[in-house]
């Protein structure tokens, strides 16, 4: 694989779903369909031109204007004299190829997903396929969710888009508000992706997680943040200051019992202790109770002083306003260091009786670790 072609899978990771976002704001006359074709066939062209031609100097730009000139094609064909206009109207080299332009359409893209005659987990799933451009199986692993069930609530979304002729396109004022509980859902479940992948300078993991974070401090700056937005950004900050020791050099994941607590980053820790502090509400979101978690464990100068009582409540908390499988399983785990071996085991063998939860690899990890730490069943009181 030569250097182009190494590239382009970069960019296609980066981008892909940014430029969808921004041709859908800029033409809405398009269809998702329409606009994911378009997107795929010029990367499909940029795979064979670039290798042969040489990189062009801003790749995205290139990118940009042959998905652009597509489109015009396309909308010339079915007489859409509006978007055509308005794609005259626009400077394509003082703004619309700026890395600002791709972050600024991608955000308006999440909240245009949101759109509040869907529900709200079709909002979620269509967000993370065409903004954040997750695989299908990924989706559907987050959501604890059958991957067939994916597919056809993208379908039906697609389909309900087009006969309700649905508009994919807002702004940060007015009727976002109403939308962002489930902007800050995407964020974090595309946060979350990022973060379980391997390390490294330039992983597509760690591109992800500095999406995520870039997303939100959008709202963050924006009239319509909140506290639920603060302690978001606090609980995606607290991960990842941590995010270099999780991985060794070859991707091989390390133990937080055995992660090197002296290069994690103390500043952002700090950073983010502080915007915690600041999003203090009448009520809790996940994203509070999570990122206290984040900060128990941070503050633990060893493994071994960790607070695992007050993570336990914690969780308890959480579990009783966002019942999760995933949460379910790190309290199991949280349950054993604070020596609740009973109860863990109770919690993880439920799990393990639901036929889906049960092909989670987590669960099977932790269930595999529980046997390690506290031995046979004569063992777990």
């Amino acid at each position: 694989m030569n250097e182009a072609t190494k590239r382009i899978e970069v960019i296609y990771k980066d981008k892909f779903g940014q430029l969808i976002s921004l041709i859908l704001q800029r033409f809405r006359s398009l269809s998702i369909e329409s606009t994911e074709d378009i997107v795929q066939e010029t990367f499909a062209e940029a795979a064979l031109l670039w290798p042969k031609q040489g990189m062009p100097e801003n790749p995205a730009g290139w990118l940009y204007q042959a998905c652009k000139n597509k489109a015009i094609n396309l909308l010339k064909k079915s007489s859409k004299t509006e978007d055509l206009t308005l794609a005259k109207t626009v400077s394509v080299p003082a703004e619309e190829i700026s890395e600002y332009a791709f972050k600024d359409a991608q955000l308006l893209m999440l909240i245009a997903c949101c759109h509040p005659d869907l529900t709200p987990k079709t909002q979620v799933v269509l967000a993370l396929k065409y903004v954040a451009n997750l695989k299908v199986e990924n989706i559907a692993l987050q959501l604890g969710v059958e991957l067939d069930a994916i597919e056809k609530m993208l379908y039906r979304a697609r389909q309900k888009i087009k006969s309700d002729s649905l508009s994919l396109s807002a702004n940060l004022i007015g009727y976002s508000k109403e939308r962002l509980s489930i902007v800050h859902k995407v964020i974090y479940l595309i946060f979350n992706e990022g973060y379980k992948q391997s390390g490294g300078k330039i992983s597509h993991g760690k591109m992800m997680c500095e999406e995520a974070l870039t997303l939100n401090k959008f709202l963050f700056d924006s009239p319509i943040c909140n506290p639920e937005t603060k302690a978001l950004q606090a609980l995606m900050l607290f991960n990842i200051a941590r995010f270099e020791t999780r991985f060794d050099t070859h991707g091989n994941a390390i133990e937080l019992e055995h992660q090197d607590r002296s290069h994690w980053d103390g500043s952002l820790i700090q950073l983010a202790h502080r915007l915690l502090v600041d999003s203090e509400d009448s009520f809790f979101s996940p994203y509070h109770l999570e990122a206290a978690i984040a900060w128990v464990h941070c503050t633990a100068g060893k493994f071994e002083d960790t607070d695992w009582a007050a993570i336990c409540k914690y969780y308890e908390a959480l579990l009783k306003i966002y019942p999760s499988p995933f949460a379910e399983i790190n309290y199991a785990v949280a349950l054993q260091y604070n020596h609740q071996n009973e109860k863990a085991f109770n919690l993880l063998m439920d799990l393990n009786s639901n036929p889906y939860f049960n092909k989670l690899p987590i669960l099977t990890t932790s269930l595999r670790k529980y046997f390690e730490r506290v031995g046979t069943n004569k063992d777990r009181k």
